[in-house]
């Protein structure tokens, strides 16, 4: 059991990496939103529609890159209505079905289907609907696949914790279990 603990927080720590160093795109796009704003002020001629296009895409890559990670630090929006009168055992419980019946068939088929979907879109050289939009539209199309991986990475991490909670004779300390309603310093 302390093999598949050692597992989940690798994949965690992975995550948290991950997200931690896709950060920076939130630097990068608060300048290019900025830069946006200021010239469209002062009337600069650009090609406005790259710039749109490319806070999108900054949106998009964040929010692909922490997906993984908030998933396994319970960060996700939950509706706890139903288990917030159990035991926390009885929550892992449902954390477990609710894991291996919804959420990993779920993202796992997502993400491997999202392989082809970015592939495709080499294939083809897709690009912006518009005559004036960034080229190489597969690039996004990745980071959102790779973001699918992610959170499939994610869930395994939350479900090797459970496992070795309600299995290994581990307590909710020991194994960094955060299911439920968490409150957590930020």
């Amino acid at each position: 059991m302390s093999a598949l603990l050692k597992l989940s927080e690798g994949l965690r720590r992975l995550l948290e990496w991950i997200a931690l160093a896709s950060g920076w795109l939130l630097v990068i796009m608060a300048c290019v939103t900025t830069f946006d704003v200021i010239a469209r002020k002062f009337g600069v001629p650009l090609p406005y529609t790259k710039l749109q296009e490319l806070e999108w895409h900054f949106h998009a890559a964040i929010f692909s890159l922490w997906m993984g990670y908030c998933y396994a630090i319970n960060a996700h929006p939950r509706v706890d209505t139903f288990t917030e009168h159990m035991t926390y055992r009885g929550r892992a419980w449902i954390e477990l079905g609710g894991c291996l019946v919804l959420a990993l068939p779920y993202i796992a088929i997502v993400a491997y289907y999202s392989l082809d979907f970015v592939a495709a879109s080499y294939q083809l050289g897709e690009r912006s609907d518009s005559t004036v939009g960034l080229t190489h539209r597969w690039i996004i199309k990745g980071v959102y696949a790779a973001g699918l991986w992610l959170v499939v990475f994610g869930i395994l991490s939350v479900l090797l914790r459970v496992i070795v909670f309600l299995f290994g004779g581990k307590s909710e300390r020991e194994v960094n279990l955060q299911i439920g309603h968490v409150i957590t310093d930020v």
